[in-house]
């Protein structure tokens, strides 16, 4: 068996690794070994991402998510666990679904609800602080309470205090035993320490003469990023980061465990939900009068179907994400029997059953996405194919100019494609709709939520498209599984996967200096079709996007 072409992507991978413990390997380095490995993919990798710039990030600060925050709360007080932050603070601004960092702030919407939530934690502190401190009585315990004082305020900090600060807080606490006693002061530490800047912002400012973040700063970028959580939640201790990072063996170690982790394919659920734009429960907005079996009950049942499939596949040693595209199989359960018609029958929703293979074809055909982008009386073709469009493909589109009609032409006795169609084929429309109409009609034999169905208005669905829009040969493709199989295997849809992956986990869009490493991991992603999500979440989190900083 020859291994040469999958040394040679290993190889890939790891000149973006060893950025993490030395200076980056020069870009020409990597683009000659992919170059030599497939020239055709590198040219593909090349068109979509051409820049060589690679100039490292600017330095930022910005505020922990919601998510983050129950994660940090979780490690640093487990035995004070109560409402979790996403249900006590307002949702953060959004784009493109996802919670971008220049977008997280403290502001007049969700600072009362913080210090409120914050000030539950710190009351259940003042009832019991022995999950703090677990001092003895007496004058004699100064010196130890100084020092769990100490240590609990370097954790919260994650090792990112400089020691004027720390003192001010082990000072503040000891002062406040006297005064008030050891359980008020205890609650009093943890309210002042989880209201402090240093606890509810991350920052990533302090950097050496190579540019390369300090290595509290740079851990806590990396268990972050990859998995929503703090260092000590896997494990690594914060005031010993460095030993962590000494070298480039080290760091990938470090690395390869994170990305390994249950917290790190928590954190590839919620990319994976954000992308896809599922709806809670109570968010779809498809019309109970029209459908009148789309209840609460239904539409918890779609999103916890989704939800365990991705967890499963996600789970695999190497989840790859063909797994989830093109799988045959899923979970459904009997209160989804009128979604999946046939496949409820003798399912118990907790294993993976087959689905029909005539009508459907991975996640893009469950029920829950497909509901998620329906409207609240029909299909709302257009929205699903704007999805496809800026989503999934990744293909920017101007909006349409507001003087524009948007109405659809009422036509009696057509399908929604047939009054499509007839609405946007003005010049005016065709330049956006040319692009939008093929991703909106191959769905249309998916009912607003996600029934198989071959009619439209008494009229046959025609679920024909011709892809000539994309940057490989036309296709037309008969059918929504002859579609999906097309879609999610071309170059288009891997880049733009890479890219969705970026924005999640970093937090913002990526610009040229990103190039080199998106073409890196966009390589290597679709080198042999290996898709493989872990590899490249583990060069993201290895990249100078992650170690330095200007």
């Amino acid at each position: 068996m020859n291994h040469w072409p999958y040394r040679l992507g290993l190889t890939i991978a790891a000149l973006v690794l060893a950025a993490a413990g030395a200076a980056a390997a020069p870009a020409s380095t990597a683009d000659q070994l992919m170059q030599q490995a497939d020239a055709a993919l590198y040219a593909t990798a090349r068109q979509y991402f051409p820049s060589d710039d690679a100039q490292a990030p600017q330095k930022r600060i910005f505020r922990l998510t919601r998510d983050q925050l129950d994660a940090t709360v979780a490690s640093l007080l487990p035995m004070y666990v109560g409402q979790s932050a996403k249900d006590a603070l307002p949702r953060d601004a959004l784009q493109t679904n996802y919670e971008y960092a220049e977008l997280l702030s403290l502001n007049q919407a969700n600072i009362t609800a913080l210090s409120k939530w914050i000030g539950a934690i710190a009351a259940r502190v003042r009832t019991n602080p022995a999950g703090v401190i677990t001092c003895p009585a007496g004058a004699s315990a100064t010196d130890c309470l100084a020092a769990q004082a100490r240590a609990f305020v370097i954790r919260a900090f994650r090792g990112d205090a400089a020691e004027e600060k720390i003192a001010q807080f082990t000072k503040f606490f000891l002062a406040s035993v006297q005064s008030v006693g050891l359980n008020q002061a205890t609650g009093d530490l943890v309210e002042v320490v989880l209201n402090s800047p240093a606890f509810l912002f991350r920052k990533e400012l302090d950097v050496t003469r190579t540019g390369r973040l300090a290595p509290a700063q740079l851990l806590a970028a990396i268990t972050y990023t990859a998995a929503d959580v703090p260092p000590e939640a896997l494990n690594l201790g914060s005031d010993r980061a460095a030993q962590y990072l000494r070298s480039g063996t080290d760091a990938a170690a470090t690395i390869g465990a994170v990305v390994a982790s249950r917290e790190s394919r928590d954190k590839l659920l919620r990319f994976f939900t954000s992308w896809l734009e599922i709806k809670e429960p109570g968010e779809f907005t498809i019309s109970q009068k029209v459908y009148p079996e789309f209840d609460a009950k239904l539409s918890a049942a779609m999103r916890a179907e989704t939800r365990q499939f991705l967890r499963t596949q996600l789970a695999k040693p190497a989840p790859r994400l063909t797994d989830i595209t093109q799988a045959t199989h899923s979970y459904v359960p009997k209160s989804l029997a009128a979604i999946y018609a046939g496949q409820a029958s003798t399912s118990t929703g907790t294993a993976l059953v087959p689905i029909d293979p005539q009508q459907r074809l991975g996640i893009f055909s469950h029920a829950a996405v497909l509901a998620s982008h329906s409207g609240p009386t029909d299909t709302r073709p257009i929205k699903r194919g704007v999805f496809w469009v800026r989503k999934v493909m990744c293909m920017e589109m101007e909006p349409p100019p507001p003087e524009l009609h948007a109405k659809l032409y009422e036509l009696t006795g057509a399908t929604e494609r047939q009054r499509i169609e007839q609405s946007t084929g003005g010049p005016a429309c065709i330049g956006c709709h040319k692009v939008i109409n093929p991703f909106a009609f191959f769905q249309e034999n998916w009912d607003a939520l996600g029934r198989w169905r071959t009619l439209d208005n008494g009229v046959p669905i025609d679920a024909s498209t011709m892809i000539n829009f994309l940057d490989e040969e036309p296709a037309r493709t008969e059918t929504a599984v002859d579609a999906l199989k097309l879609l999610t295997n071309s170059m288009a849809f891997k880049q733009c996967f890479v890219r969705q992956l970026f924005r999640f986990y970093m937090g913002r869009n990526e610009e040229p200096s990103d190039d080199p490493l998106l073409r890196g991991i966009f390589f290597q992603f679709a080198y042999q079709d290996r898709q493989d999500i872990l590899t490249a979440l583990q060069m993201l989190a290895s990249s100078d996007r992650i170690v330095r900083r200007q």
